[in-house]
């Protein structure tokens, strides 16, 4: 490139003694091309050697293999070829599945914030990703194995797929932000690629809390939910956007909706057994959201408020065990 410069300045300095030589002119737009891909080139080379940028083109490759293998297994569900596993039980598997997704779902907030400005963790955040979803797509093609009915198949496999998708949309979103806090450009699409993201993990969860009530796997949600519980003792999650107030507003919600729907489950288990699975669901969820709005919260508080809302979240989430 210094050469190309070089040689560009010399072929200027000559035109400016005589401006009406073509052959210059033709050789100065030969330099000028040279030049302008050099330094394409050397953009291209400092951008891809950038903290995170390998890491997150491996990452995308390996979730991209990942796609491919569960569109190769929603074929033969289609088709009903699909071979079942006899090695481990649809229960086992289910668990599988749901730590699985959940652990995805934990790094979705440290990804986006890594994206956004703390270029030295992306790398390892988006390989720590990318490691959960060969696990995935083993445990959800098992399932599905396992499944009878031909729709309950094809819900899990369609919102694995889905996972999936929006994960490769996260990475794309975080190698272009490159933990930049400069990229400011980048930003909004780092938050919607995260909020997606947060959708498909709700989505995936609910059908697995619901196929986990229908074959009695109640353990599993209430291990979600003491899980969620331990969340608050791990510490605050970086960046919060709202103030205290936002939060506690929101923890206040999630609280009476869980109360809501547990007295909801104390009428239907006489009225309507059969919808116990999907409340059941939604209050897993719920209070997977207290929780995180719980870290908020403490993560906004003033030092003295921390220590009482601590315990007042704990307090509020042990008495869901009695709902």
């Amino acid at each position: 490139m210094l050469e190309s410069s070089s040689l560009l300045i010399k072929t200027a300095r000559s035109l400016a003694i005589n401006p009406k030589d073509p052959p210059t002119w033709s050789v100065l737009a030969g330099h000028s091309h040279t030049v302008s891909d050099s330094i394409k080139s050397l953009i291209t080379s400092i951008r891809d050697k950038a903290p995170g940028q390998r890491e997150c083109d491996y990452s995308i490759d390996g979730i991209n293999r990942c796609i491919r293998d569960i569109e190769q297994a929603s074929l033969a569900a289609v088709s009903q070829s699909l071979a079942t596993r006899d090695d481990i039980s649809v229960e086992a598997l289910q668990e599988q599945l749901t730590s699985v997704v959940q652990e995805i779902g934990h790094l979705i907030d440290p990804i986006a914030t890594a994206a956004r400005g703390e270029a030295a963790q992306l790398g390892h955040k988006v390989t720590q990703l990318a490691s959960y979803f060969e696990p995935l797509v083993l445990a959800a093609v098992g399932v599905a194995s396992k499944t009878l009915d031909h729709q309950q198949q094809m819900t899990v496999l369609d919102q694995s797929k889905t996972l999936a998708e929006s994960a490769l949309q996260m990475l794309y979103a975080a190698k272009e932000g490159g933990g930049n806090p400069k990229a400011s450009h980048t930003h909004d699409a780092i938050t919607e690629a995260a909020q997606l993201m947060k959708e498909a993990v709700d989505d995936i969860m609910v059908t697995l809390n619901e196929a986990a009530s229908e074959v009695g796997m109640v353990g599993g949600m209430v291990d979600s939910i003491a899980e969620a519980m331990s969340k608050l003792d791990e510490g605050t999650p970086a960046d919060p956007k709202g103030t205290f107030v936002d939060y506690q507003t929101t923890v206040v919600k999630y609280s009476k909706a869980i109360a809501v729907t547990a007295q909801e489950m104390m009428t239907k288990s006489v009225t309507n057994p059969e919808e116990l699975g999907g409340l059941a669901s939604q209050m897993t969820n719920d209070y997977g959201h207290l929780a995180l709005q719980g870290r908020m919260a403490a993560a906004t508080a003033e030092p003295e408020e921390v220590c009482s809302f601590t315990s007042l979240f704990h307090t509020v989430a042990s008495n869901g065990y009695s709902f």
